[in-house]
């Protein structure tokens, strides 16, 4: 199949460069659909519909295919899909890092050079070089067999010529440009960056790629794909590696670049790659000193924030951070715990106290700070669970099976009420015969926000079940137990779906909606007694809703 006609070439060069930077997550593949979620400052869905193997319809929740356009997500989705599945042409490309439509005849490109006149690569070189600065400086490079002071100045001057290439008149990069003004310093990263590393030479490399990434930081753009965050994180790796490779002299002084771009000239968000580099790759004995001071002055820095979620999560991790640096000078326990008692209001450095308690077996001390933190977090209700699976776990440890069995029902009637998992754990805890009692306890006891209805279906409830579904609004609940119930009750299963999606069809929308529609219609069919409602259905639009065209072209695709 070749689907690469679908999208125009500069979308599925972008698509491919989101598929190479491991932007694609989440993929479900089955007989009829592509789910995928794709990477950005938002979490894209995109979903693509097969017939007999070939695309149906694709939708993404991205601005741009929300006009009506196949988008780079898309794009990303099938080159990921296309490859698992172990597509000859994706396989070529993601070996020569170039994209070549399935048209494009296979070249033996070390063959053409030789068997070319030399007279004719020196001019045809001539005339290529002439007219890109890149080239021209990497061909310098490979000339030379050594990188210059001068050829990193070209390389930092031909990142700020990207940079203003791409802005427009107001100093702007909107979105249209700004993921190929990313992938153009990704490039530059990729070549440039990594072959100073591979070379050896490393203050030169540091140099290019501590400007790419001030420069990312410093220009506005849209970031709504998240290119930065991709950016960042290359260069974050590009670090790491260089780190492995420097002698102590270099390291010492990039150690010292970190240190002094941590006063605010970087924007806060890339902060954090700064801040993790510190923490992770110097692990030598003669940066633990500074690393704490860091650590403290950060504590301090957010111990003033007022809110009270940004000062928790903030102490919490410069806390961690320094919990960690302690432990690896291997401190005395009073030392450690002297610093968790003088931010004890802190919920992870308690969490970290809590752990400590369970690894040295001081298990009702562990049961006394949880208790203490369970008042103290009374209106988080995210700890308060944990810090009942907690109690849960150390009366496991310490074999009392009372206090277990009490602190199972704690948490599947409360703190995570309605929880699969807990609720196997504590069928467990019964013979089959006690347990049919026990499990009506449950259903009878849950508090009315908890979903019952996934407790149905694990015990095989199905008249329970299709009742709950029957009552809930909207498709979710119908389609996440739709395969659980379409072969015993295909007729209310379809009666629910003509319910919800006459609902839906009574308001006007863009094609994106009549497309969804006809997706769930499509969706129907699968059902047994299916095809003849859908039938019904469509031809009950058609009448109704006739003075809608582009309904009416999507009604028509249905087979």
């Amino acid at each position: 199949m070749n689907w690469k006609k679908l999208f125009e070439p500069h979308i599925l060069e972008r698509g491919y460069g989101y598929y190479l930077n491991n932007a694609v997550n989440n993929l479900e593949v089955s007989e009829h659909t592509i789910r995928a979620d794709v990477e950005g400052t938002e979490n894209y869905e995109v979903e693509i519909s097969l017939v007999d193997g070939d695309i149906e319809e694709m939708y993404c929740s991205c601005p741009y295919a929300i006009d009506g356009w196949n988008c780079k997500h898309m794009a990303a989705v099938l080159y990921e899909w296309s490859v698992e599945r172990g597509d000859q042409d994706n396989r070529d490309e993601e070996e020569s890092g170039h994209i070549d439509t399935p048209e494009k005849p296979q070249i033996d490109i070390r063959k053409l050079v030789q068997d070319a006149d030399i007279n004719i690569v020196r001019n045809y070189l001539v005339s290529v070089l002439s007219e890109d600065e890149k080239l021209l400086i990497r061909f310098r490079g490979f000339l030379s067999g050594a990188e210059t002071e001068e050829n990193v100045g070209n390389y930092i001057n031909r990142v700020d010529d990207i940079e203003y290439n791409y802005m427009g008149r107001d100093g702007f990069i909107d979105y249209d440009d700004a993921m190929d003004f990313i992938f153009d310093l990704e490039d530059v990263l990729n070549n440039d960056a990594q072959r100073l590393i591979d070379k050896g030479y490393h203050r030169s490399a540091f140099e290019l790629m501590n400007h790419i990434f001030t420069v990312v930081g410093e220009t506005d753009m849209d970031d709504s794909d998240g290119g930065i965050g991709m950016l960042a994180m290359h260069v974050y790796k590009l670090w790491s590696e260089l780190l492995t490779k420097v002698d102590p002299d270099d390291k010492r002084d990039m150690f010292q670049w970190f240190m002094d771009h941590l006063d605010g000239s970087i924007i806060d968000y890339l902060e954090e790659y700064i801040e993790r580099v510190i923490m992770e790759q110097f692990e030598e004995s003669e940066y633990l000193q500074p690393k704490m001071e860091l650590a403290l002055e950060k504590i301090r820095k957010y111990e003033r924030i007022k809110d009270q979620w940004s000062r928790n999560y903030y102490v919490g991790k410069w806390a961690m951070n320094y919990l960690s640096l302690l432990k690896q000078q291997n401190c005395d326990i009073e030392e450690i715990e002297s610093f968790c008692r003088q931010h004890w209001e802190n919920s992870s450095v308690r969490g970290y106290y809590i752990d400590l308690c369970m690894e040295s077996g001081e298990y009702d001390l562990a049961l006394r700070t949880l208790d203490e933190s369970m008042s103290l977090d009374e209106d988080f209700g995210g700890l308060i669970s944990e810090y009942s699976e907690k109690k849960k776990e150390i009366y496991l440890l310490q074999g009392d099976r009372e206090a277990y069995i009490g602190q199972l029902w704690e948490l599947m009637l409360n703190h995570n009420a309605g929880s699969l998992e807990t609720f196997r754990e504590l069928k467990q805890q019964y013979s089959p015969e006690e347990w049919e009692e026990k499990r009506e306890t449950i259903f009878e006891k849950l508090p009315s926000y908890a979903d019952v209805k996934q407790l149905y279906a694990e015990e095989k409830l199905y008249d329970r079940l299709l009742d709950c579904v029957l009552k809930t609004p909207d498709l979710y609940a119908l389609q996440a137990y739709e395969k659980a119930l379409a072969k015993n009750y295909p007729q209310q299963i379809l009666q629910k779906y003509r319910d919800e999606l006459n609902k839906m069809a009574r308001h006007s929308g863009p094609r994106k909606h009549y497309q969804q529609l006809v997706s769930q219609l499509r969706r129907m069919q699968k059902i047994e007694g299916g095809k003849e409602t859908v039938k019904e259905i469509a031809a009950e639009w058609r009448q109704q809703y006739r003075n809608r065209p582009a309904m009416m072209e999507e009604l028509g695709k249905i087979t």
